[in-house]
């Protein structure tokens, strides 16, 4: 039962021009049914995720135990000999505390999912909703870098290509 209006309260102004919610409203059925069908798929996207560190720790770990024992020694193979393993090893141990935060924000959206299947709260959809905001911008930042570094590398191998044709004499009659 709403307790009703009191014309002496001080008036109040609705910016958004939507309804009031009160912690008490319930979320529809059919947003609930679509959100919970959601949840195991999210679950199963951050238990990769996790995994994927775990993998990533271990590669980092691996290198970095082959190159500090020595046994890089014998591939020295690459470009960078031996130091390719150390690279390689910070590379993986870096990448693999980037997949820490998208991986915790999907199994926090997947655990507000649980609690709103339970109370069915606007409120409890609003955090849920934000668990999966903060995963998509984290993902359109690390978007935004990634293509920034490949623009970075694209001008740098123009560049680097063309002064290397240029002291060759590619260019020049």
């Amino acid at each position: 039962m709403e307790s009703p209006v009191n014309p002496y309260s001080t008036p109040a102004a609705n910016l958004y021009a939507s309804p009031p919610v009160s912690s008490g409203e319930a979320v529809a059925a059919s947003t609930l049914a679509v959100l919970s069908a959601t949840k195991p798929w999210v679950r199963f996207m951050s238990v990769l995720m996790w995994i994927g560190v775990v993998f990533m720790l271990l590669v980092a770990a691996g290198m970095g135990i082959f190159s500090t024992l020595g046994a890089a020694k014998s591939f020295p193979t690459g470009p960078l000999g031996g130091a390719q393993f150390i690279i390689f090893a910070a590379f993986y141990g870096v990448l693999a505390f980037v997949y820490i935060y998208p991986a915790l924000k999907l199994w926090k959206y997947a655990n507000r999912i649980g609690s709103l299947a339970a109370s069915r709260s606007v409120i409890d959809l609003d955090a849920a909703l934000n668990e999966q905001r903060s995963f998509w911008k984290f993902l359109g930042v690390m978007t935004i870098i990634m293509l920034s570094l490949y623009l970075v590398a694209i001008i740098g191998f123009v560049a680097l290509g063309a002064t290397a044709a240029m002291k060759s004499g590619a260019f020049s009659h």
